[in-house]
Order: C-alpha cells, then sequence, then structure tokens
C-alpha cells in the first residue's frame, strides 16, 4: 500500500499544543459527553434569554424524508419539549425562557437529504461527530420557526457559541490535532471530530483514518489512489488553502442492495461513507465510482475552499468543474477509464432539468441543484475544448488553474471571472454573450444551445433523428 503509517505525534500537533480556549460568556455553551451505555448527552447552557431555539441543521432523513432528530434525541430535562416546526427542530418550554436542557442521543448514522451524516460510525467502533447538528439559534417563539428561511445559522441570527467535547480517556482528532479527551470549539465551525483508536495515515498530500472494516480490495485501492489524486490535483491547481488535507472513510457495512456512497469536504477534511453488498467484492464499477467520487470530493479543497463561488446560485461552477476535473483525473491516473457515460450522463442532466428560458443560476430556486453539476460540466467542457483547440494540451485543469491563479488573493471566482476566462479560451465573444445569458437569463431552446456550444468549441458530439445530444469520446 501507499500510505504509511507513522506515529501520530509527528502527523498531528499534540493535545498539550492545543489547550482549551478561557471561558468567556457565550450565548449558548454545550457540552456533548459519552455514556457507558453508547448513547451521548448534550448539555446546553443559555447565556441569552429566549423562549425557543431552532438546530440550524434540521434536514430530514435521505430514505424517507423524516426529521432525524425525533428517531435519535431524547429532551431529559421536565417541560422541555423538542418539535418540529416547519422546516426545523425546536426546543421550547410553553414560553418560558430556557435557561438548561439536557439532551440524551444515540448517534445518528444514517444519510440526510443534502446535509452531512451526524455520525460517522467506523467498524471497530470509532465515531465521528459532525459539529454542527448542535448548533442552535434563539427564536422569539416557538412558531417563529415557521417563517424561518432555507438557511440559517448562528451568523444570519448572530449567536456566539462553545461547543466542548469532554470525553476523558479518550483520543479524539479534531481540526488538525490529537487530543487527549477535550475539545473545546463553536458549534457552527463545520467539522468532524473522531473519537477512536484508528491508526493516522499520511503521505505528502494528505492525512487519512481509513476504516480497517472497508473490504481489502477497496481499501487497498483507497489506499492506492487517493494520495496520487491529491498529488495531481496540487501538481494541476497548485497548493490547496486548506494546507494538507485530511480524509475520514468509514465503512457502513453490507445490509443494503448495491453500493451507496455519499460525503463532502468541510474545511480541510474530506469525509466519506462507504456501504452496500456490491462493495464486499471487486468490482470495476465499484471501484471507478470511488474514484470519480474521490476526485470530485478532493476537487473541491480548491473549487469550493482556495476559491469559491460568490453566491450559492453561481455553484455551478465548483459542481461541475469537480466532476469535469475528477474525470480528468482518471484519464491520467487510469488510463483504461472510459469517460463517455459519465459525461453523457451531465449532459442529460442539464437538458432535462433546464427548461425553455429558466438560467441557470435560477436552479436552486427551483429546487433542481443537480443542474449545478450537469450544467456547469456542460459548460466547462466547451471551454475547455475551445481552449485545446488554441493551446493543444491543455484542458480543464488548466482553465482552472488560470481561474485559481488570478483569484487565490480574495478567495472568490464570479460568474463574470469564468465567463471572461471562457471568452479567452474559446476567443468567441458571440458564444460568450450567449452562454451569459444560458446562466443569467435562460434560453428559449436549451438542447439548441448545448449543440451550438459544443459544435463551437470543438466538443465530439452528435444530433440523433429524436433532437437528442450524444457525446462522442471527449
Amino acid at each position: 500500500m501507499l500510505f504509511r503509517s507513522v506515529l501520530v505525534s509527528a502527523l498531528l500537533a499534540l493535545g498539550a499544543c492545543a489547550s482549551a480556549p478561557k471561558p468567556e460568556p457565550v450565548d449558548v455553551d454545550v457540552t456533548v459527553s459519552p455514556a457507558a451505555d453508547g448513547t451521548w448527552t448534550a448539555d446546553y447552557r443559555f447565556g441569552k434569554a429566549a423562549p425557543a431555539w431552532a438546530f440550524a441543521r434540521s434536514a430530514v432523513t435521505e430514505a424517507d424524508k423524516t426529521p432525524w432528530r425525533a428517531q435519535a434525541w431524547t429532551v431529559e430535562t421536565p417541560g422541555v419539549s423538542l418539535k418540529r416546526i416547519g422546516r426545523y427542530d425546536v426546543l421550547s418550554a410553553d414560553g418560558a425562557a430556557l435557561t438548561s436542557v439536557r439532551i440524551r442521543f444515540k448517534p445518528f448514522t444514517e444519510q440526510l437529504e443534502k446535509d452531512y451524516r451526524p455520525t460517522l460510525q467506523f467498524s471497530d467502533g470509532g465515531q465521528a461527530h459532525y459539529t454542527n447538528q448542535f448548533e442552535i439559534v434563539p427564536l422569539t417563539s416557538a412558531a417563529a420557526a415557521e417563517s424561518l428561511p432555507v438557511d440559517v445559522d448562528s451568523e444570519t441570527v448572530p449567536t456566539t457559541s462553545r461547543l466542548t467535547f469532554d470525553a476523558p480517556g479518550r483520543r479524539i482528532l479534531y481540526g488538525g490535532s490529537v487530543l487527549d479527551g477535550r475539545v473545546v470549539t463553536g458549534t457552527g465551525s463545520g467539522g468532524y471530530a473522531y473519537f477512536g483508536d484508528a491508526e493516522v495515515i499520511e503521505t505528502p498530500a494528505l492525512a487519512a483514518v481509513i476504516d480497517p472494516g472497508i473490504p481489502e480490495w477497496l481499501r487497498g485501492e483507497l489506499d492506492a489512489y487517493t494520495p496520487k489524486l491529491l498529488a495531481l490535483h496540487a501538481e494541476k491547481l497548485g497548493p490547496p488553502a486548506v494546507g494538507r488535507p485530511m480524509v475520514f472513510a468509514a465503512w457502513g457495512g453490507a445490509d443494503q442492495p448495491g453500493v451507496s456512497l455519499n460525503g463532502g469536504v468541510l474545511g480541510g477534511l474530506m469525509q466519506m461513507d462507504l456501504r452496500g453488498q456490491r462493495v464486499l467484492n471487486p468490482d470495476k464499477p465499484v471501484k471507478n465510482l470511488a474514484r470519480w467520487f474521490l476526485g470530485h470530493e478532493t476537487a473541491h479543497f480548491w473549487l469550493a475552499q482556495t476559491v469559491r463561488a460568490e453566491t450559492g446560485a453561481d455553484n455551478w461552477m465548483m459542481e461541475g468543474g469537480a466532476d469535469i476535473l475528477a474525470v480528468r483525473a482518471l484519464g491520467v491516473l487510469a488510463p483504461d477509464y472510459d469517460p463517455t457515460r459519465r459525461l453523457q450522463g451531465e449532459v442529460d442532466d442539464c437538458l432535462g432539468l433546464v427548461g425553455p428560458n429558466e438560467p441557470l443560476a435560477g436552479a436552486l430556486e427551483r429546487g433542481e441543484p443537480q443542474a449545478q453539476y450537469g450544467c456547469g460540466a456542460v459548460l466547462l467542457l466547451a471551454a475547455e475544448a475551445g481552449l485545446r483547440k488554441r493551446e493543444p494540451g491543455a484542458d480543464a485543469y488548466t482553465f482552472w488553474r488560470r481561474l485559481i491563479d488570478a483569484n487565490r488573493e480574495d478567495g472568490v471566482v464570479t460568474a463574470d471571472d469564468w465567463l471572461a476566462a471562457f471568452a479567452e479560451a474559446t476567443g468567441d465573444a458571440e458564444l460568450t454573450a450567449e452562454t451569459r445569458r444560458f446562466v443569467t437569463e435562460g434560453v428559449a431552446d436549451p438542447a439548441a444551445f448545448v449543440a451550438k456550444l459544443f459544435a463551437r468549441t470543438g466538443v465530439a458530439h452528435s444530433v440523433g433523428a429524436d433532437g437528442k445530444l450524444k457525446l462522442g469520446a471527449n
């Protein structure tokens, strides 16, 4: 295996170097502790008077669209209830201001809809808890939760907080440090705190905790592919702003058929959860799915963290970019990989989710986030092909490296920045103007626009008698 194990003290800062800050008054002070029976407690102490508090991250389960806290959290403080109001889980006590609340919870490990798993469960008993599941904001009343917008956090509703994981005798990995039994951070810090004794593995490109329960054939693939992938991204895109990334890969077991692969990137951490019966034995499509998934998520250390979109509406640049960079990485590191099916899926998603006169920038408002991936990938394919006509050997990495270098200082790539780079890559002002309309206003015939886009830039494709656009080798 290409990963090599090292002493944790050589990889991470020792706990003594990461001492807890001096306590200071905060609106919410939360202490999370393990119990002997496998449950945990979360003790909330409120420094701000409010009759109700809403959990900022209140996603439903992906499988059955039900609130997950109702399945795993129990309020032990008399007179306090945890109820679903509107989009949010809300703590309240019949109008009285809350002072302290104790919650007992079983770590919830199932996939949520458009959010991170509250807990990653490792097969050796280790667990990684998502800090933002504890983030909470004050309300003027429980009923006020009905009118809260889709995205709420402690910045939009100004709330200071302190989150302490208090687990004496347990080894904790958090924020680049190994700590002995205690972590102090904020409830909205956006990371995972790992509790367990798994081996920490490193290369010059990354550090990782890989679940020993992942079937050996795929664990070996993760060991071999991931460091080469991170090294390639760094070579092509420059150093990531997050420094050396860390990866948590957990095995969720083989209870369900098929394969499930979920995860995401937070700060300098990528987390992933693998599960399903197809993972048990060597399987080339599963291997390529895992490789592509790693490529997409790790690309976000650059496309989202080194530079980010100005608004969520413009995340088509980041998501479509990560999709295509994952494909191009496979082309370098696994030359037998055929990207045609994956790229055709991008075209189909784009044209299936953006209708006549619907702007790509409005995809999130329309409830079609997958359009950002598909159409972002389609536009990058065209930019890449146009650039390659002018500079043989150039690719999506080349296009994005220039955008990153030009915007690394302020860390923001706007849609205008991207479109200016598209204009430079293609040398086609008319096509750039039409692409801008597709993004900001919508076009009357999206399929005709994409066909024209590909024809003018040189993306191999054909249009069938049924009008369907079919990609060639790209």
